[in-house]
């Protein structure tokens, strides 16, 4: 159901107990064969699933938010991340003064300042009564979902191969593309890619792509939002293991 549709009436006789449900950004550049909106679309279809799942409410989405690493390409339309984070907060802040407990957030933007803002207003929506949690990203830096692929980074075999399953009419010419790979490491972390020879805003393999393992992968993310969901009903609330210093608040 969407929150958006809903009477003031509607949603105040709604159970306290409803989990509602968020989508946010990105809208950067994601190659030249996937579209600027591939992290949002990807996020949109996890939340579409998880709703019909938990019988949640999907709330208007926020699909801008910091895209640090992309920034300088045509397309890419960055927000400080703080935007995102004051969002966040006032929504749950709002929802909170209704007497609602709970919200996913659902995101395929692995942008290290983005996710920061998500776990600062995760963290601040507490003082309103308000549980959230973001599952994705935790179980995408603990290799749940992606363990078998090593050097793909940003549209990529992965992204391009759920592309191709999810929106595959959006999907241009990605056969065509010569891999490009590069060691991601302390030194790289926040350089943004064209300062690290990332010209064509990929990183990875897009050719390798294929729609039968964008299933396989987006199945994978449906598993992984759902057990994320189910610990925070259970009053489990993860983030992202190797990043808990640079998230830490």
């Amino acid at each position: 159901m969407e929150f958006a549709r809903m009477s003031w009436k509607e949603i105040k006789a709604l159970d306290k107990n409803t989990i509602f449900f968020i989508t946010v950004g990105s809208i950067e550049a994601h190659g030249p064969h996937l579209p600027i909106a591939t992290d949002f679309l990807i996020a949109k279809k996890i939340e579409e699933e998880m709703v019909k799942k938990f019988n949640g409410i999907s709330l208007p989405s926020l699909p801008y938010t910091k895209c640090h690493y992309l920034e300088n390409f045509a397309g890419t339309v960055s927000f400080p991340a703080n935007i995102l984070k004051n969002s966040l907060v006032a929504i749950m802040k709002s929802l909170g003064r209704q007497g609602f407990k709970y919200l996913v957030i659902c995101n395929f933007h692995m942008d290290l300042f983005h996710l920061r803002a998500i776990y600062k207003a995760i963290a601040k929506g507490r003082r309103y009564g308000m549980t959230a949690c973001e599952p994705i990203s935790v179980a995408y830096f603990n290799k749940k979902i992606f363990e078998d692929i090593e050097g793909e980074l940003h549209a990529d075999e992965k992204e391009t191969s759920i592309a191709l399953y999810l929106f595959p009419d959006l999907v241009k010419n990605y056969e065509t593309l010569k891999p490009f790979k590069v060691n991601i490491g302390i030194k790289n972390s926040f350089r943004k890619f064209d300062k690290i020879g990332a010209e064509n805003a990929y990183i990875g393999s897009p050719s390798n792509a294929t729609k039968e393992k964008g299933k396989k992968y987006f199945e994978a993310l449906l598993k992984a939002c759902e057990e994320g969901i189910e610990n925070m009903m259970n009053g489990k609330i993860d983030m992202p293991e190797k990043l808990k210093i640079f998230l830490r608040i």
